[in-house]
């Protein structure tokens, strides 16, 4: 709905909408990988080195205002450049020259002169998306082995040996679920990211097809 009328299925918006979904979409996806690094390292901080609430308390302002502020300020070179977003073909709008894909089909000139920046964005993109995710899987594996460490101290206490390792296994489903759903959730962006640095054609269907992922995929990070 947001996208520019006349542009894809059910598109009923202009150029500010336009705007308001790209920038939205652009920052708010990113807070969101950042933020789930932070909760995966407070879960470590709290097994590992028996973080308490009062600990949290003093670190809370660090732990909840570092990832917005550090996506903003790493973006700041994007807006000033360019402040708008263009129709990037399928279903939104995203910082991307237009018009659509044109950076990536062979003899379409683009409307924009600097397209360093997007080349900037796409990078900054597909390294805070490997950041967060080596974050979280990391934190999961750390906590795995405090468990499984915890479990060898007390396997001389138990009097069956049935539930030896009931805590770190229990702790190793919930890490591979927590950093297989944002696996999940990034899938889309890595899949682009690997299209982007093999220069696919920007008339393949491989970018209509990273699109109806990031339909998926994108909404299930909640």
């Amino acid at each position: 709905w947001f996208v520019p009328k006349g542009t894809a299925f059910w598109s009923a918006g202009n150029e500010h909408t336009c705007d308001i979904q790209g920038w939205s979409y652009v920052l708010f996806y990113c807070y969101a990988l950042g933020y789930n690094a932070a909760l995966s390292i407070v879960f470590l901080l709290i097994v590992r080195y028996s973080w308490s609430e009062e600990d949290f308390r003093k670190w809370s302002y660090v732990i909840l205002g570092s990832p917005p502020l550090l996506v903003t300020l790493l973006h700041i070179p994007s807006f000033r450049y360019y402040k708008y977003m263009n129709y990037g073909g399928g279903s939104a709008c995203y910082f991307t020259p237009s018009p659509p894909r044109c950076d990536r089909i062979p003899g379409v000139e683009c409307n924009e002169d600097n397209l360093g920046i997007y080349t900037y964005f796409d990078l900054l993109g597909g390294c805070l998306s490997l950041l967060s995710t080596s974050i979280i899987i990391y934190a999961c594996v750390r906590l795995f082995l405090v468990a499984r460490q915890s479990d060898e101290s007390v396997r001389a206490y138990r009097s069956s040996a049935q539930g030896n390792y009931a805590t770190s296994n229990r702790v190793a489903v919930s890490g591979l679920l927590y950093s297989g759903g944002n696996l999940l959730v990034v899938l889309p962006v890595i899949i682009w990211f690997i299209g982007f640095l093999a220069e696919v054609n920007g008339a393949s269907f491989f970018w209509i097809f990273v699109v109806l992922q990031l339909a998926i995929f994108v909404p299930l990070q909640g």
